[in-house]
Parts: structure tokens; sequence; C-alpha cells
């Protein structure tokens, strides 16, 4: 497959930053190595999260908005294809980080500038080229599961930050009770059922294997202040937090 780098460049985003809709003339690679938010690729809404990447074709109006900083790559390219068609959507970087490989290569061509680095790009282009024909499968432009998947991993990520299932319900593109239906079908819980499951494990995890304070659990594990905490824990276990540690260490 041939290809041509049009751009490509490394950068970090702040919590709550946005980039607004806008086009490009080729395809875009946005890798997130870090971080985790929500981007619009023409009819579709994905929620991205750690070791995720959306592809974009040329003219496809996108955009970004970052729950947490973000260390993003940014990649665009040519691509000849011939009848092998290119699918957006936003993927799983699987084997082993194969598409993370391949563009930390092009960055080290491109700051060591040897000799031919640009004919070595543009291969390395082909190859990622190769590569992202080979993910169709993993695409999740469609399927109403898989965007109940990266809700969940938005979810698991987030657990100590405020979530609202409205917003989550929004990002995903599904109503708050359509949302709330294929959750609950697809893991058994609700939504803030899950929510809450993920963030007592939390806070057992840290009661039994940190020194914080009951306060600072609290607040680690997502509860708006100690009281609800204290008592939303007793009424899940059976055992106040600070009694729920003693018993651990005996």
């Amino acid at each position: 497959m041939n290809g041509h780098l049009d751009f490509l460049f490394r950068t970090t985003r702040s919590q709550n930053s946005m980039i607004y809709p806008h086009r490009h003339e080729c395809y875009e690679l946005v890798y997130y190595m870090q971080g985790s938010g929500s981007t619009r690729v023409g009819e579709y809404t994905h929620l991205f999260h750690n070791d995720t990447f959306t592809l974009i074709k040329p003219r496809t109006l996108h955009d970004e908005k970052h729950a947490t900083d973000s260390e993003v790559l940014f990649v665009g390219f040519q691509a000849e294809l011939g009848k092998y068609p290119l699918r957006e959507g936003l993927y799983i970087d699987q084997s082993e980080g194969a598409i993370l490989a391949l563009l930390q290569r092009m960055i080290i061509e491109m700051q060591n500038k040897r000799s031919f680095y640009t004919a070595k790009l543009n291969h390395l282009v082909g190859e990622l080229i190769i590569e992202l024909l080979r993910y169709d499968e993993f695409t999740t432009s469609e399927p109403s599961v898989d965007k109940v998947i990266y809700a969940k991993n938005y979810i698991d990520e987030n657990v100590s930050q405020k979530i609202s299932v409205d917003l989550l319900a929004d990002l995903v593109g599904y109503s708050y009770d359509r949302f709330r239906h294929l959750f609950k079908e697809e893991y058994g819980l609700s939504p803030m059922q899950y929510v809450m499951s993920k963030r007592f494990e939390l806070a057992k995890r840290l009661l039994k294997q940190t020194c914080l304070s009951i306060s600072a659990v609290s607040n680690e594990s997502g509860f708006s202040n100690d009281t609800q905490f204290c008592s939303l824990f007793k009424k899940e276990t059976g055992l106040s937090p600070r009694r729920y540690r003693l018993q651990q260490l005996t």
C-alpha cells in the first residue's frame, strides 16, 4: 500500500479542553496515549481512553472533548487504497500496541532526519495503512454494544470523578432511558449502580492497602462527602469503613 505523510505531531491537552469541529483534506489518525474524553466523527460520538485511536476520512467533520489531561499523537496522511477502503471509527490498539509502535518509529525518523528519512516516513505510512486495514473487525462506528463498552471503560477510568449518566448517555448518542437499558442488559447493573460498585471496589482497596484517612479514601473514591461515604459503605458491606479496615488487619 502506498502512502504519503502530511503531518505528524505529539501534544498534550488539558482537562476540559475542547478541539472545535474541523476537517482535513487527508486521512487523520488521532492516537490517545493517555487520557479520556469524547470525539465526534461525522454522525457518531465515541469515548476514547488510553491506547485507543480514531481514524477519520478526508473532509469528515470531527471534534474532541477532553475529560482528563491527555497525551495525543496526530497523524495526517494520503493513501492509495485501490479497492480496499479504510473505515472511520474508534479502535483499540491491538497486537501489543502495533499502531503506537509504528507512530513512534515515525517520530524517531522525523527527529533524527537520517538519509532518505522522507522516503522512510512514507514507507512507514504504507505499513500503517496495512495495519489499519486489518482493524476493520474492531471498529466501533455503529454497534450499540461497543458504545456501551466504551461508556463502561470511561466509568472505569474516571470512577473517582463526578460522573453524570445523562452526559454519558448523550456522549454515546442515546437517550438516558435507552442508554440505561442497553447498559443494564450488557452488565446486569444500571450505569449508576455500576459506578457505585466501582467506587466501593476502589474504597475497599484503599482501606486495605493504604493508610489514607477515611476522609481521603472517601474523596479518592469519588463520594460527595464523608457522611455519604460512611453511610453507603456500611449499607453495602454491613461495616463502617473504619471497622472494615480493622477487620482486614486481623
